[in-house]
């Protein structure tokens, strides 16, 4: 087997051991270029116009084995168990039960999570304004962080002279809760003004004082239901060129 350097053309017998001495990497003696012999291998002395053997990208099936290998004999040992006779305790230990898992804390610790969350239900329908247990526990009022004159609206409203007395007005509204809970009837508050804007009285009016029905005081202000209001005001000499209604 032979070799030409790539560089020179210089022609080397090569051995199996120059192969394996560095994976058939060489260094040709003429010019001093390095190359690896693998690329360059000849089966004669190469001339000038000599190619060198080139592989088909296959690993060679090699043939005719001068020597298989035997199959070499495995020995196993068997394991000796020793005798159970000799073991003062069981080979296996059970973990001990969870105390939790017994059956004497079982049904206590599942009643106990239920009573809590039952508490808890009861703690949030309380503090739901217009709940029916918020309404019975009475504790249906107005929650303090909701302002009645966000969820109360004025529909309508007019004022006009009494019909037989001449120094009383007439004040007619539509009120409509457009909040989502049931709340209790506010304090109204309505405040007269001239033609300059200049305030000429206020009165507040309880719940009782506005309302025709009395007995609708205990169920509150339901949401959505429009409520007609009447209400009649001793003015003086002055009359109101206008009205303000606000709720507390």
């Amino acid at each position: 087997m032979h070799t030409r350097c790539p560089g020179c053309q210089a022609g080397y017998e090569l051995t199996a051991g120059l192969l394996a001495e560095a994976s058939g990497v060489v260094r040709c003696g003429n010019c001093g270029k390095t190359f690896n012999t693998l690329s360059h291998l000849f089966d004669e002395f190469p001339g000038e116009n000599s190619e060198p053997i080139r592989g088909g990208g296959m690993p060679p099936l090699l043939e005719h084995a001068e020597l298989i290998q035997a199959e070499l004999p495995v020995h196993v040992e068997e394991e000796v168990l020793p005798d159970t006779a000799e073991f003062d305790e069981p080979a296996i230990v059970l973990p001990e039960e969870d105390s939790w898992r017994a059956p004497g804390l079982l049904w206590p610790t599942v009643s106990t999570v239920l009573l809590i969350l039952l508490l808890v239900q009861t703690w949030v329908l309380w503090q739901t304004p217009g709940s029916p247990l918020a309404h019975l526990a009475g504790s249906g009022g107005i929650d303090e962080r909701i302002n009645p004159n966000e969820v109360i609206q004025v529909m309508s409203r007019d004022m006009h002279r009494h019909p037989s007395l001449d120094d009383a007005m007439v004040v007619s509204a539509n009120l409509r809760n457009t909040g989502q809970f049931t709340i209790d009837w506010p304090v109204l508050e309505v405040r007269f003004y001239d033609a300059s804007q200049q305030v000429l009285g206020v009165r507040r009016l309880e719940p009782s004082q506005y309302l025709h029905d009395e007995r609708r005081i205990d169920d509150g202000m339901t949401p959505d239901t429009i409520v007609p209001l009447v209400m009649e005001f001793v003015v003086g000499a002055t009359e109101p060129s206008g009205f303000r209604m606000r709720f507390y």
